[in-house]
């Protein structure tokens, strides 16, 4: 019963991958001045993946300079392909017959991490791509994640009767329930988990600790249940065609824009992510 329901899921990402609109992964120039963000002088808005199918969850892996993304090409399930910011040119770094998904660097720095294969397990990928380490396999299958430490996660796992957030421990193999009702934006910050708590009334990026109890810190812009924390608590989210970001130190939290992109063909931003340097900002949306 349960390969049933982990390969029920497996198939329906896979079938949403090829049924939803083409989307493709951008690369913008950023520039900081103070507490506030705009886009570089001279900045080009480069589409980094140009695939006419399924381009989605960017992440910066700074040990090899790249942008880490999956991609579906060729109506094959997603591989991660790697975006080389120096050389501007893509590598494919896996060639899988199962999904892979979320691509993450580890903690140590070593590997990249994915969800892959049919019951969407944890699995680390060295980075020359000799070494597969299946390292987690949830009792309900893992949608999105993020590293906590070398040995823990925080999950959004698909659970009945709806998605639920856990901490699991890889290492003795526990997992604990938090709580449900979440959007895919995890993020460890501090010393607890930021989401997307998602309410009847609007969604909102919230910390919880370990023991579930919930702080609700700003609403999300309508229509949205994506952001990206940064580790010194800067928050970057999308308003439709805009980019926007908030300091979540600051006592009076609001969301400013960093810049509004219809003019450059861009209508709806989802997924995004910056840089260390917060020079960089990648960020999915329909192919234009």
């Amino acid at each position: 019963m349960k390969f049933r329901i982990l390969l029920f899921f497996a198939l329906l990402q896979n079938l949403n991958t090829f049924a939803q609109p083409a989307t493709e992964v951008y690369l913008l120039d950023i520039k900081r001045d103070g507490n506030s963000f705009s886009i570089a002088t001279n900045a080009n808005l480069v589409n980094i993946s140009n695939n006419e199918g399924y381009d989605n969850q960017p992440s910066f892996i700074e040990k090899l300079n790249a942008v880490a993304y999956v991609s579906s090409r060729n109506k094959k399930p997603t591989d991660v392909f790697l975006y080389d910011l120096a050389t501007a040119k893509t590598q494919q770094f896996t060639n899988n017959s199962q999904a892979e998904y979320s691509p993450k660097i580890t903690p140590d720095g070593e590997f990249i991490s994915v969800v892959k294969d049919v019951d969407q397990n944890l699995t680390r990928i060295s980075f020359d791509g000799l070494v597969t380490e299946k390292l987690y396999t949830s009792k309900d299958s893992i949608g999105y994640y993020c590293w906590l430490n070398q040995s823990e996660i925080a999950a959004f796992t698909l659970s009945k009767p709806k998605v639920t957030l856990k901490s699991i421990h890889i290492k003795n193999k526990t997992e604990k329930y938090l709580t449900d009702s979440i959007g895919r934006s995890l993020y460890q910050y501090r010393n607890g988990i930021v989401i997307c708590q998602k309410l009847k009334k609007a969604n909102y990026v919230s910390s919880i600790d370990k023991k579930g109890a919930i702080n609700q810190l700003i609403e999300l812009p309508k229509n949205t249940e994506d952001f990206y924390l940064t580790s010194d608590g800067l928050l970057f989210s999308s308003n439709e065609s805009s980019l926007v970001y908030c300091n979540l130190q600051s006592k009076t939290k609001t969301w400013n824009e960093l810049a509004n992109l219809a003019a450059m063909g861009i209508s709806k931003i989802f997924r995004l992510a910056v840089n260390q340097d917060k020079t960089k900002l990648v960020f999915v949306s329909e192919g234009r």
